[in-house]
């Protein structure tokens, strides 16, 4: 039986993290501007939607990381990944910091872990 609700609270963990990191629709909202920053061409923007795209498929590493690690532990990591990666792209798009396209893409792949 212990093992069982373990089970549901990892779905349940898994579901609470991807919610809190950010939507599966966000990144239309800003890639416009993302693309005039950057001064990239339309492929390089799919490319970079590309890797949001993964770093969304990427979200079950947080329940196979519940089966070794506390909840609070997994959350405070996706709460971290999401903040840096999401913060990084915030403050690209704002013109505070520039980086360049392959950190653009590895932040993207980041930002839900």
């Amino acid at each position: 039986m212990a093992g069982q609700s373990r089970k549901w609270m990892i779905v349940v963990a898994t579901i609470w993290i991807q919610a809190f990191t950010g939507t599966n629709f966000d990144f239309s909202a800003y890639s416009s501007q993302l693309k005039s920053v950057l001064g990239i061409s339309q492929v390089q923007l799919n490319y970079l939607a590309t890797a949001s795209d993964l770093g969304k498929a990427l979200g079950w590493s947080s329940g196979l990381a519940l089966l070794y690690l506390p909840l609070w532990a997994v959350l405070f990591i996706a709460a971290t990944a999401g903040f840096i990666g999401y913060g990084l792209q915030w403050l690209l798009i704002q013109n505070v910091i520039s980086l360049p396209y392959f950190l653009v893409s590895i932040s993207m792949a980041s930002s839900i872990l």
